[in-house]
């Protein structure tokens, strides 16, 4: 497969982990009795969309977000 495929397609699935990811906090606050404050939720956020990008076989961006 051409290199700039694995490329495109490394890159699609970040952005579709991203996408995933930013939805976690709108379900968070659907669960009832659940106290996460701002920091955990983002903190959740984020490794959940490295675990995603990992689990789809791409290594995650190096994002400083702290």
């Amino acid at each position: 497969m051409p290199q700039a495929v694995i490329t495109a397609e490394r890159e699609w699935a970040r952005v579709l982990a991203r996408h995933i990811a930013n939805q976690l906090p709108q379900a968070i606050h659907q669960v009832r009795d659940l106290q996460l404050n701002r920091e955990q939720i983002d903190e959740l956020r984020r490794v959940f969309e490295n675990t995603l990008v990992n689990n789809m076989g791409c290594e995650p961006e190096e994002r400083n977000e702290r």
